[in-house]
């Protein structure tokens, strides 16, 4: 709300929106396709799916937080400013940790049972497209400074 509204023949995505897009969705799909790929080798198909699954979960989880500005750094963003969204996460973060330790809720969604240990290491992995989105904003922020500065 701070910044002038973008004027009339301005496009509502331009090219960097696109891009930035595009890296979300080739780093998310390229981490639950890499963990797929991992467990498949040394585990069961079921196990493989369980796994793409909750990373897939965790990284859009986890890039909700990134979303909330295009150009500030999540770490500079309180995450009290939105407190719905940070309740809504940690709500579903449960729901998908609980589904792997459930039979109930895993038959329902299908998933299989997890150590809690992958849970946290899946959680972690799938960070990776919210930080590779979050060096991106830093570089064009420096990017913008050095072209302002005389």
């Amino acid at each position: 709300m701070k910044r002038q509204p973008r004027h009339r023949s301005e496009r509502i995505t331009d090219r960097s929106f696109l891009g930035t897009m595009f890296l979300t969705g080739f780093l998310t799909a390229g981490v639950a396709f890499a963990v797929y790929l991992y467990v498949l080798k040394t585990g069961t198909e079921e196990m493989a799916r369980t796994h793409a699954f909750a990373v897939l979960v965790f990284a859009e989880l986890l890039r909700s937080f990134g979303a909330r500005s295009e150009t500030k750094p999540v770490w500079r963003i309180s995450l009290f400013t939105n407190i719905n969204l940070a309740v809504v996460v940690a709500l579903s973060f449960g729901l998908q940790v609980w589904s792997h330790h459930n039979s109930i809720l895993g038959r329902f969604l299908k998933t299989s049972s997890m150590p809690l240990a992958d849970c946290f290491l899946l959680l972690a992995v799938g960070a990776i497209p919210l930080l590779v989105l979050e060096l991106v904003k830093v570089l064009r922020s420096s990017r913008r400074q050095g072209r302002t500065e005389p």
